[in-house]
């Protein structure tokens, strides 16, 4: 019996610009979603351009002092 492999999620080049600036400061990707006042599974769906996060985007550049860049789009946007 054949077993489908799962797809490797990516990050998306913002979801990069994330990752880079938490570790730049010293932050968890939990400690981020608490700031922002969602979970951490809905913040890495975000960073994986699984979910929109329109409302988020601005927020997440805010707390972690990124500048705008261009986001790939979520899956069905």
């Amino acid at each position: 019996m054949e077993r489908k492999m799962k797809e490797k999620w990516r990050l998306t080049p913002f979801g990069v610009k994330v990752k880079k600036r938490l570790i730049e400061k010293d932050m968890t990707t939990s400690e981020l979603a608490n700031q922002i006042g969602v979970s951490r599974s809905f913040l890495s769906q975000i960073l994986y351009g699984n979910k929109k996060g329109g409302k988020y985007i601005p927020m997440i550049q805010e707390v972690l002092d990124i500048k705008e860049c261009k986001r790939k789009k979520a899956v069905g946007e």
